[in-house]
């Protein structure tokens, strides 16, 4: 990364980390309302980028259907899950006969699916932050959000200088060129490691050993996983980043790619099989 990347990046960083941090610990409207409009962005550039191969999402209606998503979501518990999709689905042909634009099957697609994957992902990423308090004044969602971001960031860094130095064996020479083995390993023990000396620290009561590598595993593998997928999407339609929204990181999706797979996972995990 050159110096000048380094600089272009360096006001994001300095500025966000610290909001992050602060209204993921000590807020829940804020975080929720953020992260809301986070997915619209992301959801956005999913439609844009997917353009130049001919396909013309139904943007509104894809917001629309997100936005009926994360509602049902964090407000009703997904009790209208069923009902929302199968509304989607038939507004999605119809609208389509009156839309008159080509490639009727990869618009509908897209837009659907869009809008259902970002809707359901940040639903729980945002669900995540909202598990409750440690009674001592910690704020339990948040510590969860937090090492889900540490892992990740810990992965990619590790992943990032361990390829760029040793890397020579690749993963998905057809979707990442850059990324290999080695580091990736390199990034997954470090997720591992850093999901062990929190849970040594207590950031997250009632979790033991197990839990932590459980965790480091999700952050590790679904957070890369998370990168390919996005990675995969831009290379077929031949973009560098989701948008320029970011000065040196790129769009919204390019900073949440990880986040958008580890994050629903890790609260699964935590809800369903822990039981916080």
């Amino acid at each position: 990364m050159s110096l000048k990347n380094v600089i272009k990046r360096a006001p994001v960083t300095i500025i966000g980390i610290p909001t992050l941090i602060g209204f993921t610990l000590y807020t829940h409207d804020v975080f929720m309302i953020f992260f809301t409009i986070a997915g619209l962005l992301i959801l956005g550039e999913a439609y844009r980028i997917a353009r130049p191969n001919g396909t013309d999402p139904n943007v509104w209606l894809g917001f629309a259907i997100y936005l009926a998503l994360v509602g049902d979501q964090l407000l009703r518990q997904g009790q209208n899950l069923g009902p929302i999709l199968i509304i989607a689905t038939l507004l999605l042909l119809t609208w389509e006969m009156f839309r008159k634009k080509n490639h009727v099957l990869e618009n509908i697609a897209t837009t659907f699916f869009a809008a259902v994957f970002v809707g359901l992902a940040m639903s729980f990423f945002i669900k995540l932050q909202q598990l409750g308090y440690t009674g001592s004044g910690g704020h339990l969602g948040g510590y969860a959000v937090l090492t889900v971001f540490i892992g990740v960031w810990t992965c990619d860094t590790l992943a990032y200088f361990v390829g760029s130095a040793i890397g020579k064996h690749k993963i998905f020479p057809r979707v990442s060129p850059n990324k290999s083995w080695e580091g990736s390993v390199a990034g997954m023990i470090g997720s591992l490691i850093v999901l062990l000396l929190i849970v040594k620290a207590d950031w997250l009561p009632g979790l033991d050993y197990f839990d932590a590598v459980m965790l480091g595993l999700i952050t590790g593998v679904a957070g890369q996983a998370g990168d390919f997928a996005e990675s995969l999407v831009k290379r077929d339609v031949g973009v560098k980043d989701s948008s320029n929204l970011l000065p040196g990181h790129g769009g919204a999706w390019d900073r949440l790619d990880s986040i958008l797979f580890a994050a629903p996972l890790s609260y699964l995990y935590l809800y369903l099989v822990v039981g916080l």
